[in-house]
């Protein structure tokens, strides 16, 4: 039966999955596909298919994002050079050309198929699907495997290619994650799979939801482990076969024995010597697996087991074999096998002051680090209860911070798709004295340790600089050593070094020799750790002083021989601590924890006998950073306000902190700071460095500055006036300051929509995905214009004149259904005779004319809608009870387009005003004669609207009760009517469907 099932079943269910919020109906939903459309005997056929990253039956496609484009240009016939291609080929970059799924390789190639495939299915089964894939990984050619796309793409519309080229890269993002997935399938099916790593198994062991799999369970003392730094890899052994798998049989690591220094070897050639093995080349250096636990003995799940008794069926079922096969056990085991000298690999710990010194060794044999088990603990991927605890040197204490250049960039995927997320970073070759480097050399490739905005705000400033690297048509810029190894290769080279940033890095302490990198070493595991605005372009470290940290401190990049990597105990609690240890709680609030600066080096003394508090810090610095900015420079720094501050700084005029500054004094702009390091002098305090003056200070400057702090004799840039002008108090007379944007408005289309406050409303029915997209940018650029215009864009629709409705082109607007979508508080005021309620055509052809029209042409209010003044019929006590009509729930029920067919008789009994059209009065644009209530506000006054010509009508007016004097008057159709109507002879306009009132009779 699954074989049978149509692809297109399982891709609704994907795209339903997909869109659903809550994860509950997202797994009934899926219990539901098994049930009603797969075999019991056949789950595997749908299972693989829903999580591809877990299928080890089917080898490699061999397909990721770069080659997978190639393929499927090929597979459509398209030229390289062409549009569609080069969309396919630089899928990551953003731009007008890519379109708004940069960085989403299945929707940019959606969108490519969209126009190339038939809607409809052509039928392709789960069981055809599955044989396509299979070709599809087992050939290795490029042409073949272009062929088995093309069948792909003939057999499918564009909606399926899409998931298919998902099930491919293997990531579906279904919004599921696999534990859900495994639990619906069967309770036990998750645990099976982590001891057996075999997905087919699972789905055929556990047909039966009912049946449960069998489990051993068995009811502290802690083991130390050195942790290798090798591949995680797990075995299966079946018979005289052993298959290597991801966390499986028997967990451990892969790791390289040397056997000329009878020790392992360091991390990163376990490739290499696996490639040598395959060829057949003969090396003193060979992979070993060391084992250091093991998950299932014969048919029988042992991941329930503490570690203790696991231990012991690793030395009982494993049979080392020296520079092969090894076990990490605290007795015996690989201990056995060490060198005179050297700490042992794995031992049972007592007390604190045994991990700190097995830790310590571990660091100066330059091993990874060490793992801590609790020895009663069961076997969990991925466990983060705290009973597997991860030490390493960089979670102790951070290394060396290393200044670099970024000199390149990469576009991001995701989120961060169409724009650089990470730098390819530089050192410079050694200048010589009293000169500026002239070359740089690449060095590491970092992305992470930046929030958005921080990296939002380096790519804004190095985007101008961004030249496009055109491999293999041009080289790199001239200034740049590189490998242009396929991984160090950027996207986007910085056109010059001066144009560049400075960004402060850690890591690992330990360093690699890298190949892909033309410096002699690499980091592991490189992070930002802060922007240098502060340090000009020719500060970054040089390749030179950075080969002498790594010879000077046994191939890390730590300094000294004391920097100690266990020297402060709670330190390592308190990191550990992110593992799932317990937290140490502490009486010092956190934003009085001073900041450590005991390896902070003084370079100048320009503030010296100064002490720093700071209010707030710019987001591309840090409060640390700022305190040891301050430090480097000869001063201090306070966690609180007190009397020995002299000098009170922030990057922006407002919060608590700042207005309590206020009190104190002065308050000086970060900006003096950051200019004063980046030039290693003291600069003069100018009014433009000053956020608040006291009154004292204003005293001493009022013949130089006026009350913004602007000096009367200093010249100013572009960054001092918008300073200045964030200084100023904004005025809250929004009228006044409409007055003067008329009056001094330069250019008429600056001030064509003054007066107006337009809140845009898309009418978001049926919408499929890119048209949300498309009409979410023309929202954007209706707004802008009407910004443009001098006008105002409200988010409240009560402070709105103009409601303008969007629409997907070529629907219509019903206005009972556009009301329908209103909260009841809304309709009140979509009844307001002051809300004008218009398409969006209003605007675009405002724009197009260059002059705002009238909007009644563009009305979407049903006619006679127009005069109602909701605010008055609602409170009005007096009003006949059918003048309002209001539901159970006290909304208002509007009068509907096909209300307004009603009798004449009938009208009167819901609503104050009655149109009574004489003759053959006509309507254009077939707007009905609709009904409305309006107050009258007086005998003479009278509506004002444009003259027309036409046929007259009757409209009968109901005025207040102040209105006129009482009385009863019957009116020319014989009407009779309330106390202070009056009767207006009306036209009925041949071009717009407005009313005009002539005079009173």
């Amino acid at each position: 039966m699954t074989g049978e099932t149509k692809f297109s079943v399982m891709v609704s269910l994907f795209e339903w999955i997909q869109k659903t919020k809550y994860s509950a109906k997202k797994r009934s939903k899926f219990r539901k596909f098994l049930d009603t459309f797969c075999k019991p005997e056949d789950y595997f056929s749908a299972i693989r298919l829903i999580l591809p990253s877990l299928d080890r039956e089917r080898g490699s496609y061999g397909l990721k994002e770069s080659v997978l484009a190639t393929c499927l240009v090929d597979a459509l016939g398209l030229s390289k050079e062409s549009p569609d291609a080069l969309r396919l080929f630089n899928w990551r970059k953003g731009g007008a050309k890519t379109g708004v799924n940069a960085g989403n390789f299945s929707l940019v190639a959606f969108e490519v198929l969209q126009s190339r495939q038939v809607m409809s299915s052509a039928g392709l089964t789960i069981k055809e699907l599955n044989d396509l894939l299979d070709r599809l990984a087992l050939n290795e050619n490029r042409a073949d495997k272009t062929s088995v796309l093309s069948t792909l793409i003939k057999k499918t519309n564009a909606q399926e290619m899409k998931w298919i080229i998902m099930i491919i890269l293997k990531d579906l993002k279904l919004g599921i994650s696999e534990k859900s997935i495994f639990h619906e399938f069967h309770p036990d099916a998750e645990d099976l799979f982590n001891v057996t790593c075999d997905l087919k198994l699972v789905c055929e062991k556990l047909k039966d939801r009912s049946q449960r799999h069998k489990r051993q369970l068995h009811v502290k003392e802690v083991v130390m482990e050195c942790k290798f730094d090798g591949d995680r890899i797990q075995i299966h052994k079946n018979g005289g076969e052993i298959h290597y798998f991801s966390r499986c049989i028997l967990d451990g690591e892969m790791l390289v024995w040397d056997s000329s220094s009878n020790r392992f070897a360091e991390f990163g050639s376990n490739q290499e010597i696996a490639k040598a093995a395959r060829d057949g080349l003969d090396s003193h250096r060979q992979l070993c697996y060391v084992a250091f636990d093991i998950l299932y003995v014969g048919d029988t799940s042992v991941i329930h087991q503490s570690l203790r008794e696991r231990h012991d069926l690793l030395r009982k079922f494993v049979r080392p074999l020296k520079g092969r096969l090894e076990i990490l056990v605290p007795d015996g085991g690989l201990n056995d096998r060490r060198l005179p000298g050297e700490p042992p690999c794995s031992l049972i710990a007592y007390n604190v002051n045994a991990v700190e010194r097995f830790f310590e060794e571990t660091v100066k044999n330059r091993d990874e680090g060490i793992i801590l088990k609790d020895l009663g603990s069961k076997w969990e991927p991925s466990d983060r209860s705290g009973k597997w605890l991860k030490m390493k040197p960089e979670y102790i204490q951070a290394t060396s911070d290393l200044d670099v250049l970024i000199i390149g960039g990469y576009y991001g995927s995701g989120r961060h798709g169409g724009e650089v997320a990470q730098f390819l970073v530089g050192l410079a070759e050694r200048p010589a004295p009293n000169t500026f480097p002239r070359r740089f050399i690449s060095f590491c490739r970092v992305g992470t340790g930046l929030s958005d905005d921080e990296l939002a705000a380096v790519v804004t400033k190095l985007k101008p600089y961004f030249r496009k690297y055109e491999y293999p048509k041009k080289g790199p810029p001239s200034f740049y050593q590189v490998t242009n190894n396929s991984k160090e290769r950027p996207d986007v080279w910085i056109e010059s070094p001066e144009k560049s940033i400075i960004l402060s890095i850690t890591s690992d302490i330990r360093t690699i020799s890298s190949e892909v990198f033309a410096a002699p070493y690499s980091l592991r595991f490189p992070r930002i750790n802060r922007v240098r605005c502060d340090k000009p372009w020719h500060e970054c470290l040089d390749v030179q002083s950075f080969i002498e940290l790594v010879h000077s401190s046994n191939g890390t990049t730590q300094k000294g021989k004391e920097s100690g990597v266990l020297q402060d105990s709670k330190q390592t609690v308190k990191k550990s601590s992110k593992r799932g240890g317990r937290k140490n709680a502490s009486i010092v609030p956190s934003h009085f924890m001073e900041t450590d600066v005991s390896d902070v080096k003084e370079e100048t003394l320009i503030f010296s006998k100064m002490m720093f508090y700071f209010i707030n810090v710019p987001p591309t610095h840090s409060l640390e950073s700022m305190h040891k900015m301050v430090t480097e420079n000869g001063g201090t720094f306070s966690m609180n306000l007190n009397q020995s501050v002299t000098h009170c700084v922030a990057a922006e005029s407002k919060g608590i902190k700042y207005q309590a500054a206020k009190r104190h004094g002065d308050i000086i702009h970060c900006s003096w700071v950051l200019d004063c390091c980046s030039q290693k002098s003291l600069l003069p305090l100018q009014p433009k460095h000053f956020l608040f003056l006291s009154d004292a200070s204003k005293k001493k400057l009022q013949e130089e500055i006026d009350e913004f702090s602007d000096s009367y004799y200093w010249e100013v840039d572009l960054a001092n006036i918008k300073q200045l002008l964030d200084n100023i108090n904004a005025s809250e007379d929004a009228n006044r300051i409409d007055y003067f944007k008329r009056k001094y408005c330069p250019k008429d289309k600056w001030s064509r929509f003054h007066g107006c406050s337009t809140y845009f409303y898309l009418l978001a029915q049926s919408l499929t995905p890119d048209w949300e997209s498309v009409m979410g940018l023309k929202m954007r650029r209706l707004k802008l214009e009407v910004l443009m215009g001098g006008g105002q864009v409200s988010n409240n629709l009560a402070n709105a004149t103009h409601l303008v409705v969007l629409t997907v082109p070529g629907s219509t607007v019903d206005f009972d259904s556009l009301i329908k979508s209103f909260t009841g508080a809304e309709k009140y005021l979509l009844m307001n005779r002051r809300l004008h309620v218009i398409g969006c055509q209003w605007l675009e052809n405002s724009l197009e004319t260059e002059t705002k029209l009238q909007e009644d042409m563009y009305s979407l209010k049903p006619f006679g809608l127009q005069d109602l003044n909701i605010e008055e019929c609602k409170f009005d006590p007096d009003r006949e009870e059918g003048s309002c009509n209001f539901d159970g729930l006290g909304n208002q029920k509007l009068p509907s387009i096909t209300d307004s067919k009603a009798t004449e008789g009938e009208a009167s009994k819901r609503a104050q005003i009655t149109v009574s059209p004489k003759g053959d009065a006509k309507r254009k644009r077939g707007r009905p004669f609709g009904k409305s209530v309006k107050r009258g506000t007086g005998l003479g006054r009278a509506r004002r609207t444009r003259p027309r010509i036409g046929k007259s009508a009757k409209l009968c007016e109901i005025g207040s009760d102040e209105s006129g004097p009482s009385g009863d008057d019957t009116n020319e159709g014989g009407n009779k009517t309330n106390r202070g109507n009056q009767e207006i002879d009306a036209e009925v306009s041949n071009e717009v469907p407005e009313m005009k009132q002539t005079g009173r009779r």
